[in-house]
Formats: structure tokens, sequence, C-alpha cells
């Protein structure tokens, strides 16, 4: 059971994408490049806490700049869609591309490392972006927000599970935004993933926050709260 939480946390990487567009009057809308938006990404002084940037230590993820390269593609993780999600939202998942990647780990009291007690949690943060067309950009983010509020409810056992997919209440941010939190049991029954992600539109760029707390032990409570994940989410969409 803990070997398949490391692995699950190791996936990184993106590919990228630009386009370009008109603003809502007519005039021209900056679209930000891979290294503009690298440059927004959160860093380990932009949440409280002791943070560090994940970077693999022989190079085969994404890099500390967080500029993805077609390389890295198919190791970033994706939203989870349901067949209930339809056709059109899949394939908008499938086919979306991100420009720039980070995870930042916080250090906590990790269950699975010495003395190896089995309670505690263990907390990342994923942030994905991506810009484009505006008009196109507002398209994936409807494609994906109707496949994941399809995907509400009860989520079955499988190698992982069972778990619920809720709404997810945010702040006021950007011009569209959709929360969900997902909780899925470890297989076992051994730990508890709490995956709250965050996907905002802000012009002509698209974010996912992906805030996860892997939480173990009797006793031990949720690491945050929806308005602690609100305030990752409004200082991310900020930086942008």
């Amino acid at each position: 059971m803990r070997t398949s939480i490391r692995v699950l946390v190791a996936g990184l990487a993106a590919v990228t994408l630009l386009a370009a567009g008109c603003g809502s009057d007519g005039s021209e809308l900056a679209i930000p490049t891979a290294d503009e938006l690298a440059t927004s990404l959160l860093g380990p002084t932009d949440l409280d806490g002791d943070w560090t940037v994940r970077v693999p230590p022989d190079g085969s993820g994404v890099p500390a700049t967080g500029v993805i390269t077609g390389a890295q593609s198919d190791m970033l993780p994706t939203l989870a869609l349901c067949e209930q999600a339809g056709a059109d939202a899949i394939a908008a998942n499938d086919d979306l591309t991100w420009m720039a990647f980070r995870q930042i780990d916080l250090a906590v009291d990790d269950p699975i490392e010495p003395p190896d007690d089995d309670a505690g949690h263990m907390v990342f943060v994923q942030e994905f972006l991506t810009s484009g067309d505006p008009d196109d950009i507002a398209a994936t983010f409807e494609l994906l927000r109707d496949g994941m509020t399809a995907c509400l409810g009860d989520i079955p056992a499988g190698e992982e599970g069972p778990g619920t997919a809720t709404t997810m209440p945010l702040p006021d941010v950007g011009d569209d935004r959709f929360g969900q939190r997902t909780i899925v049991e470890e297989a076992g029954g051994w730990a508890e993933w709490r995956l709250h992600t965050a996907l905002v539109r802000t012009g002509a760029v698209l974010m996912s926050v992906v805030i996860v707390d892997i939480r173990a032990g009797d006793g031990v409570e949720p690491f945050y709260s929806d308005a602690d994940v609100g305030t990752i989410v409004e200082t991310a969409v900020d930086r942008v």
C-alpha cells in the first residue's frame, strides 16, 4: 500500500501549446508563453509552511523552472473523468496540453518515513498552466467543468477506493472556476487520499491546482479546511 503512494506521487510532466487571440473589446490579447507562465507558478515561499519544489534527482521529471517539454508529457497526471463525463469532455481532457507545471511538497509528519508509525500526513500541491486562444480556453474549461460535474457522487472501489467526489467552494477568482473534492480510500484502508481540485480560467490562461492531503492514522484530522484550500487557490490565481 505504501509503495503505491510513492508511485502515484512521483508522476510529473507536460507539453506545450501556443496560440493568439483578441480581447472582448477587439484589442489584441497578450497570450503568455511557456516561460512567462512558468514564472507564475507557486514557489516554496508563496504559501505558509516549509515547502520544497519536487525535482527528481536523475533529471527525468519536470525541471525546477516548471517549463514542460514534449518528452515529459506522458508522465503528467490528468483529471480522472468517468464514462458519464461524455465523449467530448473526455476528448478535451485527453487532448489538453499544459505549458508549465510544478509540484511543491510540504514538510509534515510523514506516515511512511521513520519512525514509521503509520500516522500523519503527506501534503503536496500540483499546479498546471496553459494558455491559448481565449475562446478555445473558455470552451475547454466548460467541457472539463461539465465532465467533472457529471462524475460527482460515489466512486466505486477499483485499484483504490471506494470514495466520493463532491463540489468544493472556491473564492471568486478568475473568469470561470470550478472546485471538486475527491476522497478516496487507499487500497486496504490504510490511508485516505483527499484531493482538492480547482479548475480556473483567467482570460487566455487555464489553470488546474490540485491540493493533496494523504492522511493516515486514527484521529488524524484533514490537514486543510475549505478556507485553507481557497487561500492557496487565490494565491495561485493572483500570481498569473
